[in-house]
């Protein structure tokens, strides 16, 4: 200590020099760390790059695709290509404007759409009287809307454009059914089961692939409708295309469902059927539709005998007379009417929703 008090000067000095030197030395091992680490770093983006230049072999069997002046304007060429052709889809889906259907704009409250709701149901079942569509006698159909026909008062508090633009679809998909029995044959009789519809008001979709996706919550059987359906096919694809799905349920025969279906799809409306299903109906539709069903003897104009000149001349000099040959018709195949579930997405540009939406539909 005694040395210190002599020597400040000179022991200070040795003291700075001993802070220089381990500073020095910090600043070398970090800066030897972070060239060791650059050199890591260069070293795989060099590996990467002689990967891409190597190539990968896409298909077995095949050359490898490379990291070439050449494969990179043939990649900006298929880019090119594939926007244009997502550019030719979206066009096809947003359709020309006066094949749109889209709901009110401005809609003031709930009340609005549930009033528009309610005539628009009035209206169809006055229609199913002109074009004789029948009906469950001890259950009405509601057109997808019973919560809002059953429950007075009750009214959309949410989408109110999307439920008014739901309506105006159900509109034309009814109509359509409604002129979808084949001309120049006995009127087929159409029992109209229910239009059903996703509420689009009442609950959250599930995004595709998550747990519960395509099928009801748990809550969901008791808040939803008979008229009301969770979509399990859809060709809804978030941020690309958005839908509103419905389902038809009718009973009558195979003829009436074709023309429905090329109706709908020479409609020109971005409309596309996702599922058809077909089963029996029950023995009550059975007998509901064979009283609805016009009577009239398909053989009554079949000639129940042939002329003279097709009798044979065996029998014509054995007898001495053209004995009349009568003509039995016999049914081979009964048809009998079906009950078809008919699934069907409406499509929308989901980046162009709203604009496409705002435009009025021409009914």
């Amino acid at each position: 200590m005694g040395n210190f008090q002599k020597n400040k000067i000179f022991f200070s000095v040795l003291i700075a020099l001993a802070v220089t030197f381990l500073t020095v030395a910090v600043l070398s091992y970090l800066s030897y760390s972070d060239m060791a680490k650059s050199a890591k770093e260069l070293t795989a983006e060099k590996k990467k790059f002689k990967t891409l230049l190597d190539g990968h072999a896409l298909v077995a069997d095949a050359p490898a695709v490379s990291l070439t002046t050449t494969n990179v304007e043939v990649a900006k060429r298929d880019l090119a290509d594939l926007q244009e052709h997502r550019q030719t889809l979206q066009a096809a889906i947003a359709c020309p404007e006066d094949k749109r259907i889209a709901g009110k704009p401005k809609l003031s409250n709930g009340s609005e759409v549930a009033s528009l709701v309610k005539q628009s149901v009035d209206e169809w079942k006055k229609y199913a009287d002109e074009k004789e569509i029948r009906m469950m006698p001890n259950e009405k159909c509601e057109f997808g809307f019973r919560r809002y026909i059953r429950n007075q008062g009750a009214s959309p508090k949410k989408e109110l454009t999307r439920v008014d633009q739901q309506r105006k679809i159900i509109d034309f998909l009814y109509k359509t059914l409604a002129d979808s029995r084949p001309e120049g044959a006995a009127r087929a009789p159409i029992l109209l089961e229910s239009i059903d519809r996703e509420p689009i008001e009442t609950f959250e979709k599930i995004a595709e692939g998550k747990p519960g996706a395509g099928n009801m919550g748990p809550n969901e059987s008791i808040r939803n409708e008979r008229d009301e359906f969770n979509p399990s096919r859809t060709f809804r694809q978030p941020a690309l295309v958005d839908t509103l799905s419905f389902r038809v349920r009718f009973v009558s025969n195979t003829a009436t469902l074709r023309n429905f279906i090329n109706k709908l799809r020479a409609s020109g409306r971005p409309i596309v059927i996702t599922s058809i299903d077909v089963s029996v109906p029950s023995a009550e539709v059975t007998k509901l539709l064979s009283a609805a069903a016009p009577s009239s003897n398909s053989a009554s104009n079949v000639p129940t005998s042939l002329p003279d000149f097709f009798a044979s001349d065996a029998s014509s000099t054995s007898t001495g007379k053209a004995e009349a040959v009568k003509d039995e018709r016999k049914l081979i195949v009964r048809q009998t009417p079906s009950l078809f579930a008919v699934q069907v997405d409406y499509l929308s540009v989901a980046e162009t929703k709203n604009s496409v939406e705002a435009t009025p539909a021409k009914k």
